[in-house]
């Protein structure tokens, strides 16, 4: 009983640090602020149909769950990094109580408890619950999804055969048809390896579930591609297969691709995982080496390796991949290490104070203080602060936390002739760009700047009087 309430003591205690570090620092670029001022442009200009990366400008990479989410939360508590986080937050939370419901159902209370002491407090389960990005809602899409084909597979239940087609659907509003890949993978070599195929076309009822999938996903693509034409192609073909299969992919419109060596993402994993990948890693050598490890899964726990394995697996051969790609096998491997971890006769749940208590410390030291380089808050709110009247520009184009921070009231000088304009307009504002930045200025605007301030590796500069 002690060492149940120790896993639920770590437990309350990551999710409380995580609640109480939303604020704790600036939203960082690109991906933070990026999805920030998507949610805030949202609200501001009040089109709920087509994400904007800048006003007027559509957002063709991503589905709008989540920006819908931080829109809701800015237009209730207003334009702030709490409200950013808190959707994620919550998101987390519920595929918490998902997972918990299943690993009860699977395992025992102890188990569960252990499994989502695991998936909040491991390195990225911590912070996905706190980050302004797709990945929360792509989560929680999947977990409901799979852990309601897990509860199929224990016994009938009509609520769980609704819940897998409702977690497809809103996959498709998080991330797009990668959601029926990762689900789809694991269900399919599982269906193959129990050799259950006659009992999938009969407990799964494939036509109204489908159907309920698309009501509630296809409205929304329908009214995207009416109202900015184009869209579906690039994000069916261009987001969901060059992305992935060309190295560098070249036609991303919003950023460049991640491009890394074929197979980074098993390290990724590894990475994503910690503290717990290291007690992984030693429960399956201790299980070679007394030769525990059985062939012998039961169809549950075969879904579960499965789901763990299917974004490692689907991301092996990618080209362009980051770490938070792993993140929807996270539950799936906090049910297996938490059911081992649940029936030793130590306890383990002391390392997972690792993680919050790493970020906590870092809260309180200053650490993320010490990168703010990492956003432009401090800079937009120094600037403000002493010419609130002025515009601020940035050569050649602002960082998104900088359009967020000043709520889109930066411009930009990208050409010889905005440099013209902007030296020929009286009171004109200060000018912030790159310390490397510095050289590439028009040669007829260089001699009339002169550098007012530092930021890390930012430098803001303002116009010479005598000119």
């Amino acid at each position: 009983m002690r060492t149940r309430h120790l896993w639920l003591a770590v437990l309350l205690a990551a999710v409380l640090a995580r609640l109480l570090t939303l604020s704790a620092y600036p939203l960082y670029d690109t991906t933070e602020a990026r999805y920030a001022e998507i949610a805030r442009l949202m609200v501001v200009s009040g089109d709920w149909i087509t994400p904007q990366i800048d006003m007027g400008v559509p957002f063709w990479a991503k589905p709008p769950l989540s920006t819908w989410l931080t829109a809701a939360s800015f237009k209730m508590l207003g334009f702030s990094e709490f409200a950013a986080r808190l959707p994620a937050f919550l998101l987390m939370l519920v595929t918490a109580l998902v997972t918990f419901r299943f690993g009860r159902t699977l395992f025992s209370d102890k188990a569960a408890i252990v499994a989502c002491a695991i998936l909040f407090t491991s390195a990225l389960g911590f912070v996905a619950a706190g980050a302004v990005m797709t990945d929360a809602a792509l989560l929680l899409s999947t977990t409901l999804s799979l852990a309601s084909f897990g509860l199929l597979i224990r016994e009938p239940n009509s609520i769980a055969r609704y819940g897998f087609f409702v977690g497809l659907g809103l996959g498709l509003l998080a991330k797009g048809p990668i959601a029926l890949l990762l689900v789809g993978l694991p269900v399919l070599i599982w269906t193959l390896w129990f050799r259950k195929l006659l009992w999938l076309w009969h407990e799964i009822p494939w036509l109204s579930g489908s159907a309920l999938m698309l009501v509630i996903a296809v409205p929304w693509y329908l009214l995207a591609e009416i109202n900015t034409p184009g869209f579906l192609e690039y994000f069916l073909i261009g987001e969901h297969w060059l992305r992935f299969v060309e190295s560098g992919w070249q036609g991303d419109l919003y950023g460049s691709a991640h491009a890394q060596p074929r197979g980074t993402i098993w390290l990724y994993a590894i990475a994503a995982a910690l503290p717990w990948s290291i007690f992984a890693i030693y429960a399956i050598a201790k299980g070679f080496k007394s030769r525990s490890i059985s062939t012998s899964l039961t169809p549950v726990q075969g879904l579960l390796l499965l789901w763990a394995l299917a974004p490692i697996l689907f991301f092996t051969f990618a080209g362009n991949i980051l770490a938070a790609y792993v993140l929807p096998g996270l539950p799936a491997f906090a049910l297996l290490l938490g059911d081992w971890l649940s029936r030793r006769s130590y306890s383990t749940a002391h390392a997972g104070w690792l993680v919050p208590g790493l970020i906590v410390a870092a809260a309180m030291s200053g650490f993320f203080d010490a990168h703010v380089h990492k956003s432009q808050q401090g800079l937009i709110d120094y600037y403000y602060q002493n010419s609130a009247s002025s515009t601020l520009y940035y050569f050649p184009v602002p960082p998104h936390s900088a359009t967020f921070y000043s709520r889109g009231r930066v411009r930009s000088l990208q050409s010889d002739k905005d440099w013209l304009t902007y030296l020929a307009t009286e009171n004109a504002g200060s000018v912030a760009m790159r310390k490397r930045k510095q050289g590439d200025i028009p040669s007829d605007a260089k001699d009339c700047m002169e550098v007012e301030r530092q930021f890390y590796d930012y430098v803001l500069m303002h116009r010479r009087d005598a000119c």
